[in-house]
């Protein structure tokens, strides 16, 4: 038969029948868009609320007391911030650096260079410490770390100095400890993203383990190790009772990492109970931490700015 009498007939395509949803299904959907509406319309309420209060209290105290003012006595109507700001970003700073640098190092070498029982039993130990309330961290520090930073302060400065271990540095390295945990998780996980063939390619091109550790392991796992880093970071600057507990509550510019001070978050939590809404001390407050939630956003801001220059 000539391929010009074939005829091509097309097989008609099964039309399946429609399924109708369960009701749990329905459901199912109906309550997960209602909780995605509420969670972002209670975030943008608060944000907004947030602004609204905190730039009156901006425009109320002046924003240049806020930032450069050396004294904070709400009583007085006096809103120097100063202290604050800087026992913010010095006590997250510093856990950053007591903590953050080498939990990424302990993750690196986990991954690397312990054995399989040996990271399992790590893994498990900073999970379980990751879950320790803060006020727990906190009432161990006032313990043990606040004398031993005072005993150091007093080797330091002599034993008749007025130098105590409540300040900076302790507060520093307590939440050092604190976010230790959460981004040596963090790293180990980004790091384990790396794909084993990078590191035979290291290895065959005559690459020790260190350096393939640090120059091919590190590079590839950059993002989100910039991503643990300024998370722990993020938390440190927010913390409050466990800081509240060693930093000491002196409402003014430290002299030195052993001189008490505040921070934001806890300078909050002491004067709100006094602040009556609508009132300056109140709007203080809040434009206070609308500055914390700026300083926040920046941070994250920078980490996605990060993350995207070392996909480049």
């Amino acid at each position: 038969e000539s391929a010009a009498n074939h005829v091509h007939v097309e097989e008609a395509r099964p039309k399946w029948p429609r399924v109708r949803a369960h009701r749990h299904q329905v459901a199912i959907k109906i309550g997960a868009t209602a909780s995605a509406v509420i969670v972002v319309t209670t975030t943008i309420v608060m944000i907004g609320f947030l602004a609204r209060t905190g730039v009156r209290g901006l425009l109320e105290a002046g924003v240049w007391q806020l930032f450069f003012g050396a004294h904070w006595k709400p009583e007085a109507g006096i809103f120097g911030g100063a202290p604050l700001l800087v026992g913010t970003i010095v006590t997250a700073l510093g856990a950053t650096i007591f903590g953050a640098i080498p939990a990424v190092f302990c993750a690196l070498w986990l991954s690397d260079f312990a054995g399989p029982r040996t990271r399992a039993v790590y893994r498990r130990v900073m999970e379980t410490a990751a879950a320790i309330p803060s006020v727990v961290y906190g009432w161990l520090a006032l313990v043990h770390l606040v004398p031993a930073i005072a005993a150091i302060a007093h080797t330091i400065y002599g034993r008749d100095a007025a130098v105590g271990g409540e300040g900076l540095l302790s507060s520093a390295v307590l939440l050092g400890v604190m976010i230790a945990p959460t981004v040596m998780l963090l790293s180990l996980d980004a790091i384990g993203r790396v794909p084993q063939n990078l590191r035979d390619a290291s290895a065959a091109l005559g690459a020790s383990r260190w350096q393939t550790a640090t120059r091919v392991v590190l590079s590839g796992s950059r993002r989100g190790i910039y991503v643990a880093i300024f998370f722990g970071l993020s938390r440190a600057a927010g913390e409050t009772m466990a800081v509240q507990m060693v930093i000491g509550g002196a409402r003014m510019l430290p002299k030195d990492l052993f001189s008490p001070t505040t921070t934001i978050s806890s300078q909050i939590v002491m004067d709100m109970q006094n602040a009556r809404p609508g009132t300056p001390e109140s709007n203080a407050l809040f434009a206070m931490a609308l500055i914390l939630l700026v300083f926040s956003a920046g941070l994250v801001a920078l980490t996605r700015r990060l993350g995207e220059k070392g996909n480049a």
